[in-house]
């Protein structure tokens, strides 16, 4: 035994507590024993996770002077948290793609998210529990544990009773906002409208499959979306629209969003949207927009009539080499300012009229019979009212003032003779044919400014 007191087994144990080695020196005896490996173990304080087979092992092949596990913790498994797989898109992009040869596919814009009722929409995988685990000292490692998600909620779907499952109840759009998911009915018309389908007037969203014949009117408080033809027609949405084949207005197409509209082209039409338009062609329209206007296909032109925006124009072409007598105008004219000033000086007066009626609520505080205090709470209703109303006019131009700062007119292609441009206050007339510029407002001028490619 002399011999194995100079040779005793070694034991290195990890810094996790997680895996334990065993070290034999070389011995001229057969004096290991596993109960000698075991009293190592012990004394470096491994009690769990032995693996007595590869001690064996060890002894018996006379593996020496190198290390051998001989015992192993069982390290926690996680848990996975629970999720929802959703079975309808929720990333498309609402804008048009460009085609390689530079054009814009406006039938690549997608707006709704259409369901049919029955469809199954989402699908929750629950939580797997996580396994705790377990060191060589015998200490318990606890594994993090999957969470459960709460139900989906919103409206126009259904749970199966094992809570796993979501249906529609209805046909029509999906859209999911803030956690929850909606599904609203969806007016579809699979031809055109005209005269014997009559009017729309729809709370929701509108889906034309055809073209809008002249003199019937298509309006929604969601988006609309019209595949063909727009005619001399009236189309008003809450949120965006969509014309994949453009507008020939005859001078009576009345468009307007509350959103961003998006169109092949435009022909002899009145156009406004809250937001961004977007399209090929402006040919003889009247065109407001309260952010940007984008002209950018490789035809993308504006020829004739007045096409303002707030933030800025973006177009290849401006003009004709006919010489059209055309408009385009970005900022704030003269008459906001005259506004805003308006309605500085309106507030001030209707707060200190505010402030008349609460002093004199308060001299009449005790009277709740006196007439003359029912009328003051009705002057006061009123007042409050109006000055509710100047307060947010004022807070929209002032937002309108600031977003127009900085902006500009690009070019990429040709501006022809005819063309007037207009940034806030000042404008300039371009007499001779001009190509790739910009006009920048410098102080108290507009100067055109050539790009760089």
């Amino acid at each position: 035994m002399a011999a194995l007191a100079n040779n005793e087994p070694q034991i290195r144990v990890s810094h996790d507590n997680m895996e334990a080695y065993l070290y034999l020196p070389g011995s001229e005896v057969d004096s290991y024993t596993v109960s000698s490996v075991e009293e190592a173990l012990q004394n470096s304080g491994v009690l769990y996770g032995i693996q007595r087979d590869r001690i064996q092992e060890a002894i018996e092949k006379q593996i020496y002077n190198r290390e051998v596990l001989i015992a192993k913790g069982d390290r926690p498994k996680d848990g996975i948290n629970g999720y929802y797989e959703y079975k309808f898109d929720m990333n498309f992009s609402k804008k048009p793609m460009i085609r390689p040869d530079g054009s814009v596919d406006y039938w690549s814009i997608k707006m709704v998210e259409i369901v049919t009722e029955g469809q199954e929409i989402a699908v929750y995988h629950p939580s797997i529990p996580g396994e705790d685990g377990m060191d060589l000292r015998g200490k318990p490692i606890l594994a993090k544990r999957g969470r459960d998600l709460v139900p989906l909620r919103g409206k126009g779907f259904q749970r199966s009773e094992d809570g796993l499952t979501y249906t529609s109840l209805m046909d029509g759009k999906i859209e999911m906002a803030n956690d929850r998911i909606m599904i609203l009915p969806v007016y579809e018309v699979n031809g055109n409208v005209d005269l014997s389908t009559g009017n729309i007037d729809f709370h929701g969203d509108v889906i034309v499959h055809g073209g809008v014949c002249t003199g019937v009117s298509v309006k929604a408080t969601g988006t609309i979306s019209i595949d063909g033809v727009v005619e001399g027609a009236k189309i008003e949405a809450g949120k965006d629209i969509v014309l994949r084949s453009g507008v020939m207005g005859a001078s009576r197409a009345n468009i307007t969003a509350k959103g961003n509209i998006s169109a092949k082209f435009f022909e002899y039409a009145k156009v406004h949207a809250n937001g961004t338009i977007q399209a090929d062609v402006f040919l003889n329209c009247q065109v407001s927009c309260g952010e940007n206007i984008v002209l950018d296909g490789k035809k993308a032109s504006i020829v004739g009539g007045e096409v303002r925006a707030i933030q800025g124009i973006v177009v290849h072409t401006l003009g004709s080499d006919g010489e059209v007598r055309t408009q385009v105008k970005i900022g704030n004219d003269a008459t906001v300012r005259r506004r805003i000033g308006v309605l500085k000086n309106k507030i001030e007066v209707e707060k200190a009229n505010l402030e008349k009626i609460e002093n004199g609520l308060k001299i009449l505080q005790d009277m709740k019979s006196d007439p003359r205090r029912t009328d003051l709470l009705r002057v006061k209703i009123r007042d409050t009212a109006l000055l509710a109303e100047d307060m947010a006019e004022l807070e929209k131009l002032a937002d309108q003032m600031e977003r127009a700062k900085g902006g500009s007119i690009r070019v990429d292609g040709y501006v022809y003779p005819g063309v007037k441009v207009e940034i806030d206050d000042l404008e300039v007339q371009v007499k001779e044919m001009q190509e790739k510029l910009e006009f920048i407002r410098q102080t108290d001028k507009i100067i055109m400014c050539a790009l760089e490619f």
